[in-house]
């Protein structure tokens, strides 16, 4: 019985004379005192999972296999039918593993598994990396197929198996047994070749796993090991088989070239890796992307046609920093939706992505070098966005209608706390509706009414929107724009559309960018530019006095709210606006002027909070205590108001006010209150709009007695 050796210390083993390969005896060697210690720290501390002792076992068996290939390809001869054959008992309780490689020797026994922490597929990979005369592909392609080099990864058996046996013979008719129960001991013994339960495979290696009680569900149940062999070892180069059947159906579709790849392959590798992938479910792009500098890396990813966060199943565990892309180093499974690799903004990537330089613990289940793991993070990373560029270039349709349910994560990635690394790759990706382009949905409202009787079946289909990119609207810009403007309409098109602030846009001919989503206002204050052109929000946007050409369409706009063209006179302006100031809208409002931005509308607020901030400031005033509410509803009425000089109201409003009569000058000031808070309303700077109801019951029922003289009013 020989004793277990840590690879960096090496007692002399306590032999019997008859210790040696030709000797049929058995052989008793004892552990020392620190290496049974070690032994004890790899079963019980080592890995997180129990159930990883599968992945260990099978990359073990795989590595075995690559060596016997490339052996006898190296010497121009058949290596026969490399596989790796799983068998459960329940009966029995019994895990057994066999693989068709090259086996093992008496003293390869005592070598590779007697030392903890040797690791014999690292010795192979190092002798055909220093043999120097041999730059074949095959030398190259059995470097990168070898899985192991710790060395721990067979003593993971002892986790869930009270006594481990292993057969193995190198094909010359001599078969040898190793067994231990990891108590400090193991044996190594001559045993026949055959079939048989305690016989070696003619060549290869056989292990078998006396399972405890206590897991045999885990390591014996074969759905349960069929479970472990899809998670960890799916892509192994090799055929897998549980009791007969094959588990590794799917191929590494990521080691092979994208046109080799069909639609179909590909489909069905998608749903394979993806988490909480249906049968139905599907990807709008992917991409097959390869380095071998500064890292070697091969990845297949996917960009799900829709949201993966939406629905049920949500997120993967609401941890933004884990990821649909599972990490892979050598076809075995590291992680999956592995953390802190991607940023969290591309965590609706799903795919694979192989690294053969990741550095990886010991236990092979954790990242270590955070500063190689960020390297890879940001190589990928870039490499993503870079390909939704080409798609948003080539195939613009299919891209618009993937960012409009995905789109949310690329403003993320615009404001996140990397944004400083991507911001200026992710800008151009955006997309927004705007006063230039039409919306497909109106289009078809439109010709569905030219089509009344007809089929209306599509009249329930949702349309997506034409949007246009930041890029597309600087090269739309006229000479004398000097800002990209944009207006935040929560509401939609049609509330973006009848706003006030798109008049001087209009009369100007200027593109308007439409934001419908709460967070959109925030993406603009983080990109602050483009192209060198400055954002800018329409309802804070100032602009000096039109031109006669502009005048003339601000004229034919005018008519709409005035029926003559001709404006209010400055003195008679600066006295109304006074009046607004300091009596109608008292304290309401930090000021009130002529407007020049107006054509249609009679009034407009300017200077007051946006829209993200007005939002940000509801939810603090519901947390803030009494003074801090009351400081943050001054920011409520910090906001200042302009009046149109051609406007049939605002003329109205100066008739009233100046004519000496208490009654209408009190209907003066019902007006001019209500013109306040239409303003508000048009900006969304009112919070509670029932505070008007009673005024405009007022202003309703002046209306009806001017019309009915007889009426009398009910209320003063």
């Amino acid at each position: 019985m020989t004793m277990f050796r840590q690879k960096k210390k090496k007692p002399t083993p306590k032999t019997t004379p008859s210790d040696s390969d030709s000797g049929s005896a058995t052989t008793t060697h004892a552990f020392q005192a620190e290496t049974k210690r070690l032994l004890d720290i790899v079963t019980n501390s080592l890995y997180t999972d129990k159930e990883v002792f599968v992945r260990e076992l099978v990359s073990n068996a795989s590595d075995a296999l690559e060596k016997c290939r490339h052996f006898y390809l190296a010497n121009g001869e058949d290596p026969g039918l490399l596989t790796v054959d799983i068998k459960t008992n329940e009966a029995d309780g019994t895990f057994t593993i066999v693989d068709t490689g090259l086996g093992m020797t008496k003293s390869d026994l005592q070598n590779n598994l007697g030392v903890i922490a040797r690791s014999g597929s690292k010795e192979f990979v190092e002798t055909l990396s220093g043999g120097g005369g041999d730059s074949s592909g095959s030398v190259a392609e059995s470097t990168k197929n070898i899985i192991g080099k710790f060395g721990v990864g067979f003593y993971s058996a002892f986790m869930v198996a009270e006594k481990v046996d292993v057969y193995s013979s190198i094909g010359d008719g001599v078969g040898h047994k190793w067994s231990s129960t990891g108590d400090g001991k193991y044996t190594i013994s001559q045993c026949a070749i055959g079939d048989g339960e305690n016989e070696s495979p003619t060549r290869g290696t056989k292990i078998t796993l006396q399972i405890k009680e206590s897991d045999k569900q885990l390591a014996v149940s074969s759905w349960a090991v069929e479970s472990v062999l899809k998670k960890y070892s799916a892509f192994v180069s090799f055929p897998v088989m549980l009791n007969d059947k094959k588990t590794n159906a799917i191929e590494a579709l990521w080691r092979r070239k994208e046109n080799e790849v069909t639609d179909e392959d590909a489909t069905a590798f998608y749903r394979f890796i993806g988490t909480n992938a249906s049968v139905t479910d599907n990807f709008a792009f992917r991409l097959h992307f390869s380095a071998d500098a500064p890292l070697t890396v091969r990845a297949l990813l996917f960009a799900p046609t829709d949201n993966p966060e939406r629905g049920f199943g949500g997120s993967q565990s609401g941890n933004n920093n884990e990821s649909g892309v599972s990490l892979y180093s050598r076809r075995v499974l590291i992680q999956q939706n592995a953390r802190n690799v991607l940023p969290s903004f591309l965590r609706f990537v799903r795919g694979v992505i192989d690294c053969e330089d990741v550095p990886l613990n010991i236990s092979r289940e954790t990242l270590q070098d955070s500063a190689l793991v960020k390297k890879l993070g940001e190589i990928i990373s870039k490499r993503v966005i870079k390909w939704l560029t080409e798609k948003a270039k080539k195939e613009p349709e299919k891209y618009n209608a993937w960012y409009a349910k995905l789109g949310v994560f690329l403003k993320e990635g615009v404001c996140g706390d990397e944004s400083y690394l991507y911001k200026d790759l992710l800008v151009p990706l955006l997309r927004f509706e705007s006063t230039n382009v039409v919306s497909n949905k109106d289009d078809k409202v439109s010709k569905d009414k030219d089509n009344a009787g007809n089929n209306t079946k599509d009249e329930t289909k949702k349309q997506t929107a034409s949007v246009t990119s930041l890029d597309e609207y600087v090269a739309r810009m006229p000479a004398h724009q000097s800002e990209i403007y944009y207006l935040v309409a929560t509401g939609g098109r049609k509330q973006a559309e009848r706003s006030p602030y798109l008049e001087a846009m209009h009369a100007r001919g200027f593109e308007v960018l439409f934001l419908y989503a709460h967070v959109d206002e925030f993406v603009m204050q983080h990109v602050r530019s483009h192209r060198g052109k400055q954002l800018c929000s329409a309802e804070a946007a100032e602009f000096d006095e039109l031109g006669d050409d502009s005048k003339e369409e601000e004229k034919d706009a005018s008519s709409i709210g005035a029926k003559d063209g001709t404006a209010l006179s400055a003195p008679v302006m600066q006295t109304l606006c006074d009046w607004f100031a300091t009596e109608a809208l008292a304290g309401k409002v930090t000021g009130v002027s002529t407007s020049s931005k107006l054509t249609a509308t009679p009034a407009l607020l300017t200077g007051h909070e946006p829209e993200a901030m007005r939002r940000y400031r509801a939810m603090l005033t519901m947390m803030a205590d009494e003074n801090t509410s009351a400081k943050l509803n001054e920011l409520q009425n910090a906001s200042a108001l302009e009046l149109n000089p051609k406007h049939a109201i605002v003329k109205g409003i100066e008739a009233l006010r100046k004519s000496g009569d208490a009654k209408k000058m009190r209907v003066a000031k019902l007006v001019a209150e209500q013109v306040f808070d239409n303003a508000r309303v048009a900006a969304g700077a009112l919070d509670d709009p029932r505070e008007m109801v009673g005024r405009i019951h007022d202003i309703l029922e002046i209306a009806l007695q001017n019309e009915t003289p007889g009426t009398k009013r009910v209320t003063t």
